[in-house]
C-alpha cells in the first residue's frame, strides 16, 4: 500500500509538470485559459445572486448567504478541476465507452492509481479554486462568520465531502458504458452539468419531496446548499451548534456513494473482461 501511495505520488509530479507545459505552451493561450475559468466561474453564480438581490431572503436565506454558498459551490469546482478534470478521469463513461479502458489496464501501475493521478491539473485547473476560495472567503466575511482553524478545517472536509460526492455520482452512472457504450459515452458529461446547473440554487423553499430526492438519490443539495447551511450555522452560532447526526450527514451519504461505486465498477470490470469493448474493430478503437 505504502509503495502505491508512493507511485500515486510520483504520477502527480509528471502528471503536474506536463500540465505546466501544455498551459505555458503559448502565453495568448495561457491568459485566455485563466479569464475564461474567470468569467465561467462568475456567470455560474451570478444568476441565483441576481436574484437575491430582488427578493428579500430568497429561499430561505440572506444575500450574504448565498454569496457564501455560490463560493463554496466553486470552490467544490475547483476541487473537481484540480484533481479530475485532467485526461477525462472525472468522466470515466467516455474512457469506457470509447473503449480506451485497455490504455489505462496496460500501464504499470494499478488502474485506481492511475485514475488518481491522469486527472491531476494544478496548474490549468487552479484559477476556478482560486476564484471559489476568494469567493466563499468574501462571502463568509459578509455573513458574519468567524473564520478560525477549527471551521476551515470543516469547511475542507465539507468541500472534499461534496466533490468525492459528485465524482461518485459520476462513476454510479457512467457505469451503463459497460453496457451500451456507444449510448452512454456521454452519460457522465450530463450528470456534470446537471450539477452545475442546479447546485447554486438554494432549496430551503421547495417542494419537500423534490427536498427529499435532492438530499438522497440525486445529491445536488448536498454538493452546496446543505453543507452550506451547516457552516453558516457553525460560523455564526459556534461550532457546538451543529447538531451531531446532520453533521455527519453529508460525509455519511459520501460514503455510501463511494462503496457503491465500488460494487458497480467492479462489475462492470468483470463484464468488461469478459466481453471487452464492442467499439474496437479491425482498424483499431471505434
Amino acid at each position: 500500500m505504502v509503495d502505491n501511495l508512493k507511485t500515486v505520488f510520483r504520477l502527480y509530479r509528471r502528471y503536474a509538470v506536463m500540465d505546466l507545459l501544455w498551459l505555458l505552451r503559448d502565453t495568448r493561450y495561457f491568459f485566455i485559459q485563466v479569464l475564461s475559468d474567470g468569467i465561467s466561474g462568475g456567470c455560474t453564480v451570478a444568476g441565483v445572486y441576481l436574484l437575491s438581490l430582488n427578493f428579500d431572503h430568497f429561499a430561505g436565506m440572506k444575500q450574504s448567504e448565498i454569496l457564501f454558498m455560490m463560493g463554496y459551490a466553486l470552490f467544490v469546482d475547483g476541487i473537481f478541476n484540480l484533481f479530475f478534470i485532467g485526461n477525462n478521469s472525472g468522466f470515466i463513461s467516455r474512457i469506457v465507452g470509447r473503449g480506451q479502458l485497455d490504455h489505462l489496464i496496460i500501464q504499470p501501475v494499478p488502474l485506481w492509481a492511475e485514475l488518481l493521478a491522469q486527472g491531476f491539473s494544478p496548474f490549468s485547473g487552479s484559477p476556478l479554486f482560486l476564484f471559489g476560495t476568494g469567493l466563499a472567503i468574501y462571502g463568509a466575511i459578509k455573513a458574519g462568520i468567524i473564520i478560525n482553524a477549527v471551521w476551515l478545517s470543516i469547511f475542507l472536509f465539507y468541500g472534499i465531502c461534496s466533490c468525492l460526492l459528485i465524482m461518485s455520482f459520476l462513476y454510479i452512472i457512467s457505469c451503463m458504458a459497460f453496457y451500451a457504450p456507444a449510448a452512454a459515452e456521454e452519460i457522465s458529461m450530463v450528470g456534470r452539468d446537471l450539477f452545475s446547473t442546479l447546485k447554486t440554487y438554494p432549496l430551503g423553499s421547495m417542494n419537500p419531496v423534490v427536498k427529499r430526492l435532492f438530499l438522497t438519490v440525486l445529491p445536488i443539495g448536498l454538493s452546496a446548499w446543505f453543507p452550506s447551511l451547516l457552516l453558516l450555522k457553525a460560523g455564526t452560532e459556534g461550532i457546538t451548534a451543529l447538531a451531531f447526526l446532520p453533521s455527519l450527514y453529508l460525509p455519511g451519504v459520501t460514503l455510501v456513494f463511494m462503496l457503491t461505486v465500488l460494487l458497480l465498477f467492479k462489475k462492470g470490470m468483470k463484464h468488461y473482461e469478459r466481453y471487452g469493448s464492442p467499439r474496437y474493430t479491425g482498424f483499431g478503437f471505434r
